[in-house]
């Protein structure tokens, strides 16, 4: 309490802010001077051509074949390297018929099970 009596027997009680005579009276017509002039913003629509509403459905469209084409060209691929495997391994071991009577005495096939096995083979 010592050191605000102290400041305030210095200082005094007074406002130390104070405002010219008649700065509030001509104060709007002052500001409104100072201010730049408002420019037009009126919104203007853009031209719209047939082109600039096909592109997004062109685009779309190439990215969705050249999607297909990479599956198709990715299948074929593997298709054919699946293919020429199979046929390399039936020109390189010849199975006899011995050979297959052997494997259907093993299998406990009857001939009706064989018969559906072959059909759906085809």
């Amino acid at each position: 309490m010592k050191v605000e009596d102290e400041i305030k027997r210095r200082c005094g009680n007074g406002n130390p802010f104070t405002v010219p005579e008649g700065y509030f009276e001509n104060f709007k017509e002052r500001i409104m001077e100072q201010l730049p002039e408002k420019e037009d913003k009126t919104f203007k629509k853009p031209h719209v051509t047939i082109w600039n509403r096909i592109r997004p459905w062109l685009y779309m469209t190439a990215v969705f074949a050249g999607i297909l084409l990479g599956v198709r060209v990715m299948v074929n691929l593997t298709s054919s390297h699946k293919s020429s495997v199979a046929v390399n391994s039936t020109e390189k071991e010849m199975i006899t018929d011995q050979d297959v009577d052997n494997l259907m005495d093993h299998s406990m096939m009857d001939d009706y099970s064989l018969y559906e096995c072959l059909t759906e083979a085809e």
